[in-house]
Parts: structure tokens; sequence; C-alpha cells
């Protein structure tokens, strides 16, 4: 999840969802036990703030106090693209994938840096500074066997979907607008969290 300013409204959200879809699934799919982590990130500027990464757990009161030290702010930066490669990079590297069904669903307003993802105002034009790119992260996670899911929040993704889609094929994208209020978020969140677990799962039987 992007963790930058604008995405206050989101992390709350997530905050208040997590028992409530633990709950659902376990009913809905007792047989299936899933096991829950975060990478959270921001950008380049945030220095020790750009990643912020929980592992893998099946205790989801464990998780939901986890998410309760996720906060959002930016840096000093006021470009409009982020970290997304990286975030993306440090969710399928350092974490702990297992298991039969993998699935990570990816919430953000901006796109990465880049002239090929927006014309957004950009401090790195020329893309992600460490060399990553969608091809080489999407691909690996492609090698890992993890289905990808996008909560899309602004338009401002839009190029950024179309280029994964080039990648990686067709993967669902769930509206998730800033523009409802808190009750509508929180709802809508919940729905599209479920939808993904049980179209992963869906995908793999």
């Amino acid at each position: 999840m992007d963790c930058t300013g604008s995405m206050g409204p989101h992390i709350n959200a997530a905050k208040s969802i997590i028992l409530e879809v633990a709950e659902y699934m376990e009913n809905m799919k007792p047989s299936v036990k899933i096991r829950l982590g975060f990478c959270g990130y921001r950008d380049h500027n945030n220095g020790a703030d750009r990643l912020q990464r929980f592992p893998f757990t099946d205790s989801y009161v464990h998780f939901r106090k986890d998410l309760s030290n996720v906060t959002a702010r930016s840096g000093q930066d006021r470009d409009t693209p982020e970290d997304v490669l990286g975030g993306l990079n440090e969710a399928i590297t350092q974490m702990s994938w297992s298991g039969e069904f993998r699935f990570m669903f990816h919430i953000g307003d901006n796109p990465p840096h880049g002239r090929r993802y927006s014309n957004l105002d950009d401090n790195y034009p020329d893309g992600e500074p460490h060399g990553l790119t969608a091809e080489s992260v999407l691909r690996e996670m492609e090698s890992k066997r993890i289905f990808y899911f996008f909560g899309k929040v602004t338009n401002n993704t839009d190029k950024m979907i179309d280029i994964f889609h080039s990648i990686i094929g067709e993967f669902p994208v769930h509206d998730l607008p800033a523009t409802v209020n808190p009750e509508e978020l929180v709802k809508k969140l919940f729905e599209a969290t479920c939808s993904t677990i049980e179209t992963a799962i869906s995908l793999k039987e």
C-alpha cells in the first residue's frame, strides 16, 4: 500500500476491516487458512521510512496490531509519483511467500517514477533510481506464482495499469476512490479484499 499523506483514509479503512475479513473468510472457506503480511511504501526522500514491512502471520489480531503502527506521511519532495516499484519489489523479494494460494492486493493513488507512467511532476523522470523496472519486478512476481490485484484510488494510475497489463496480462482492478465518505470506503475496501481472496483461490481450484 502507498503510505504517503494522501492515503490516510485507505490506511485507516484497512486497519478497521482486518478482523472482519478474517471472520468472513473463515466462514466462507473454513478449509483455507490465511496468512497476512503488509508492505507499505512512500518515496525515496523518506529515508528509513521509505519502506515498511510486516512479515506474514496467521494471527489476525497480531496483524491488526502491526497495521496500527502504519501512518500516512509524506517527505519534503513534492513530486507526485511514488516508489511503487520499490514497494512491490520489497513485498515480492523480502517476504516469505509460501502456500498454494499467493496473492498481492496493491492499493495506490499515484504511479511509479518515470515519464513512461505519467507526465506528472516527477523528480525522477528517467525512472526508478535504483534500476528497477516494471518488467523485472512483475516477472519476479510471476516466477513466485503470486496473483496481482490492484485497488485504484485515482486516474493517475491508469497508464501504470495499462503497462502492467501488457506485461502480466489482465488482472482485477477495484475502484477505491478517496472521494467517498469514510464509511463507504470501509465497505468498498472490505468487499474488494474479500473478492480478491476469493478470486485468487478460485483461480487455483
